[in-house]
């Protein structure tokens, strides 16, 4: 299961993973288009659309979007989302490989995706697909620590620990202050932005990125969600983290998740970001 690459894991739960998972606010795709300019018409490429909650967004105001995903499945649901729109265009396969005319798009988009993308080919190919001044977006939602839910947090650390042993150790959780404090320290090169973003887990930061990409923005939404067990464990069967426990693990795995909510008396509010970061292809073609 663990070779498996990630594409492959989310296509096993396409259906779930649509149900479960969160779309992105409107706040935040209008902030996006604004920063490059966009207006209908414009033509996009969207890296790891997974079951199209950004697709739809992005077709919904008029941008031509080429919508690449390696999951055949996700494809499927993300095709019925968006109604057969004319706007939308799907590639079945990976960022990496996929063929895609140089130079020919207006943006590049990424929710929740881009760091699955081999770092060494994607922020290159990135700016190579982009026109001088393009932008480049990148979203995700983030937990940030909060004191009535540090409990939570060392507890599922505690259990990835033990459920998943041969995974680097998750950190804890830094608040929302620290979290953007660490962003704009980083914010001459887009990729350690991101990568810090993600808990430097996932080794996206490259050099190259800073003499590709410019002017490194961060903005934010917030809300508190409130979650049972149950309700969290939904939205853990379709992480990769999870779907790479052994099977047969799995189901200890639920009752100790359930364990942990028990003894927080049930349900756990807690704050949630999501995080949307831009920046801008710097002039000149890169090479190849």
């Amino acid at each position: 299961m663990a070779a498996r690459r990630s594409g492959e894991l989310f296509d096993d739960v396409a259906e779930a993973y649509d149900e479960v998972r969160r779309g992105y606010p409107d706040v935040l795709v209008d902030a996006a288009l604004l920063r490059g300019g966009l207006s209908a018409g414009s033509a996009v490429v969207e890296v790891g659309c997974g079951t199209g909650k950004l697709t739809e967004s992005l077709a919904g105001r008029g941008l031509a979007v080429e919508a690449v995903d390696p999951g055949a499945r996700m494809i499927e649901v993300a095709h019925r989302r968006v109604g057969g729109s004319s706007l939308v265009r799907f590639h079945v396969g990976r960022f990496e490989e996929v063929d895609l005319p140089d130079g020919s798009f207006d943006a590049v988009f990424s929710a929740t995706a881009f760091h699955w993308i081999d770092p060494a080919v994607g922020w290159r190919k990135a700016a190579r697909l982009l026109r001088p001044g393009g932008l480049l977006a990148l979203l995700t939602h983030r937990t940030v620590a909060d004191a009535r839910t540090a409990a939570v947090d060392a507890g599922f650390r505690e259990l990835w620990a033990e459920y998943t042993p041969d995974t680097a150790a998750w950190p804890p959780l830094r608040d929302r202050e620290t979290l953007l404090a660490d962003a704009e320290g980083q914010r001459d090169n887009v990729s350690e932005v991101w990568d810090g973003l993600h808990d430097g887990r996932h080794g996206l930061a490259v050099p190259e990125a800073a003499e590709l990409f410019e002017a490194a923005e961060v903005r934010t939404e917030s809300e508190t969600v409130e979650e049972t067990a149950e309700q969290a464990l939904a939205l853990l069967r379709t992480t990769s983290t999870y779907l790479r426990i052994d099977r047969s693990r799995q189901p200890a795995f639920e009752e100790d998740v359930h364990a942990l909510f028990a003894a927080q008396g049930g349900a756990v509010s807690f704050p949630l970001l999501t995080v949307l970061v831009t920046a801008l292809r710097r002039g000149g073609a890169p090479r190849p």
